[in-house]
């Protein structure tokens, strides 16, 4: 297992094409925010993947173990969904703030101004709602199902490969 305790040490393992590699499992114990995040091309983990705080990848995500952890949030700016195990646990899929624009207009919902979690607490309600349209695709209802159930807690598999730290 690789365990990454700071951005830097994350950003020294991208390949000549920026692509981060990795052949078994990879812990990243710091956040990655989009400064850093914007120079990772991809990330290909053939292990398992555990995240303490926030990850933000410019480009595609690809975890081939049998779980994906990420305790802090996910920025996906993607159209289409990561390739991921089916042990998935994701606190929040957010978007990235220059896509804050397109998911106002999408949503009909303010998210001008203010943190993410202060805002999915206020908008809980209507996030539900929301849900209910078949308008979504299966990307946008991945994201909007993570704001729904962010206020719930960590599942008990999550914990256990997890272990007690909390973010």
């Amino acid at each position: 297992m690789i365990i990454i305790e700071a951005t830097n040490e994350l950003l020294a393992l991208r390949d000549k094409g920026g692509v981060i590699r990795i052949d078994g499992d990879l812990r990243i114990k710091c956040d990655v925010p989009y400064s850093a995040g914007i120079g990772i091309a991809g990330m290909v983990v053939k292990g398992n993947l555990d995240c303490k705080g926030y990850l933000y990848c410019k480009g595609d995500l690809d975890c081939q173990g049998d779980y994906l952890i990420i305790m802090g949030d996910l920025f996906w700016s993607h159209a289409h969904k990561p390739s991921m195990p089916t042990q998935t646990h994701i606190k929040l899929i957010l978007p990235p703030p220059y896509q804050r624009d397109h998911w106002q207009e999408r949503l009909g919902i303010d998210i001008s101004k203010g943190c993410y979690d202060t805002l999915c607490s206020r908008e809980l309600k209507r996030i539900t709602n929301l849900l209910k349209d078949e308008k979504w695709t299966s990307t946008e209802r991945w994201i909007l199902e993570t704001l729904r159930d962010s206020e719930s807690s960590v599942p008990e598999w999550v914990s256990e490969k997890h272990g007690s730290e909390q973010c």
